[in-house]
């Protein structure tokens, strides 16, 4: 009977032992210098009635611990938190700095109760963070009041083969093109567009293979490629052409998964919890098992606030499923109709705003683009390297959005258009004139990108990149903003 009562009180002390049990994803892949409370890792702590007495942390495979000016402690409600820059979702319960040996510790004296505790660990980067340098964090020991200690078990995201490590994002600003896989002539059938070539991959720093859709059911599909062709050959051939180009360019540019097209279905995916986490899983796997640097969603668009959060829902989700996995999660949206909420846009890695299509006679202004840029530093609170703003390579009809032509189709039109032009005269089939389009002619693509690097904001997006014509055109829209914004050239 003695030893019948030993081993129960034996039994009894370890299952007490291991009655917390903790959890740790790794959520963000990109980080970028100078920002404050760039979200690293979050920890999910169940043991009712346990208590904590302390955090302990480590820097992990941080290329330069020095980098970490600030290592911030929070709360959250829930697992799938909100964690860049709304502190009505997120509590800061303590900050400090890792010492010489790369480790700090925070005393966090709570109790549980019933429901998990949320954690999640930020840190704020110097100024001269090195860039493409590793960012990690540890979580070393949980201690508890008794004296116990847990150390946490890290969960990557189902389909990430092995844990990659955040990056500080590599570029001191973004050059993002949309490229369609068709690598069409052009809108309006022009004889001459853009053909991507080993040069092109030097000079911008990501590209969206703009090529993917999703399915009312959660699934990922191609997008339509045109009649009597097979969307998934169009698709995966341009996706091949694409890392050759890379590969010979020996590029430093990300490749990125474009979904698009798919207002109907996204809304209907994106309703139910059990239909969001089946979508999230699907395209971060469809993302990774094809080597992707990243995803970007181009919903066009949430019609309500409840949309919105869905889809913030969906993206928190979506992080989940890529947790470990470094790929970056970015969306194109309007910041004036429709907008975005805190919902979406703290799950971002970047914003993309899509600042044309106006109802005005200028079709995409300096004063929108401008515009656009200070409405998500100031009303979602996001930081400048986080916001890229959209730059149009074709034209719309002058307060109507009803027609729109590429920039090769254009050219093709006026071959002597002035640089500082941005209006023409159209063309109807039968070669009579036709409405007056406004356009960005090379001279407003050039103040425009002065501008985004001048005031230091995340770069500029491109829709669509294969509009344009050929980098060695004196005309080119690509040539006139590479000679502002571009990929930095490779130390030697």
């Amino acid at each position: 009977m003695k030893w019948a009562a030993f081993i129960t009180i034996a039994l009894s002390a370890a299952y007490q032992a291991i009655a917390l049990t903790a959890e740790v994803r790794h959520t963000h892949g990109i980080f970028y210098p100078g920002v404050q409370q760039q979200a690293v890792m979050q920890m999910k702590i169940t043991g009712a009635n346990e208590t904590i007495k302390a955090f302990h942390f480590n820097v992990g495979k941080t290329s330069r611990p020095s980098d970490i000016r600030t290592v911030r402690l929070c709360t959250c409600d829930n697992w799938n938190g909100y964690s860049l820059n709304t502190p009505r979702y997120i509590v800061e319960q303590a900050k400090g700095k890792y010492s010489d040996k790369g480790t700090i510790s925070f005393k966090h004296n709570v109790t549980l109760g019933e429901a998990p505790l949320y954690v999640w660990i930020s840190y704020d980067l110097a100024e001269k963070a090195r860039r493409n340098g590793r960012i990690d964090a540890v979580c070393s020991a949980i201690e508890l009041a008794d004296g116990e200690i847990v150390t946490p078990e890290v969960v990557c995201g189902d389909a990430v083969p092995e844990r990659q490590y955040g990056r500080v994002y590599r570029f001191p600003y973004r050059v993002v093109p949309y490229y369609r896989p068709r690598w069409v002539k052009g809108w309006g059938n022009a004889e001459k567009a853009v053909h991507l070539t080993p040069a092109h991959f030097n000079l911008f720093t990501d590209i969206i293979h703009f090529a993917y859709t999703v399915t009312a059911e959660g699934n990922v599909d191609y997008q339509w490629a045109g009649e009597g062709v097979s969307p998934a050959t169009v698709s995966d051939e341009a996706l091949k052409e694409l890392k050759r180009l890379h590969s010979e360019a020996q590029s430093r540019a990300n490749i990125i998964a474009g979904f698009g097209h798919m207002d109907g279905p996204m809304t209907a995916a994106v309703a139910t919890p059990e239909l969001r986490r089946k979508l999230a899983r699907n395209m971060a796997e469809w993302a990774i098992s094809r080597g992707y640097n990243g995803i970007d969603i181009d919903w066009e668009y949430p019609d309500t606030e409840q949309q919105w959060n869905n889809f913030g829902y969906f993206l928190a989700d979506l992080r989940e499923e890529l947790a470990g996995s470094g790929l970056s999660i970015s969306i194109a949206a309007s910041v004036t109709y429709k907008p975005p909420t805190y919902w979406a846009t703290d799950q971002l890695d970047f914003l993309m705003t899509m600042s044309y299509d106006d109802l005005t006679p200028n079709h995409a202004s300096m004063q929108r683009f401008q515009g656009d840029a200070e409405r998500c530093a100031r009303n979602f609170h996001m930081p400048k390297p986080r916001i890229v703003i959209g730059l149009p390579f074709y034209s719309n009809e002058k307060c109507k959005l009803t027609q729109q032509f590429g920039y090769s189709q254009i050219l093709s039109w006026h071959p002597r258009i002035r640089p500082d032009v941005n209006e023409f005269i159209s063309k109807n089939k039968d070669g009579s004139d036709g409405p007056v389009h406004s356009f960005n002619g090379p001279k407003l693509i050039t103040e425009k990108c002065r501008w985004a690097k001048r005031e230091s904001y995340g770069g500029v997006m491109i829709w669509a990149y294969d509009t344009d014509v050929p980098l060695t055109h004196k005309a080119s829209l690509g040539r006139a903003m590479y000679k502002i914004i571009r990929q930095p050239q490779k130390k030697q």
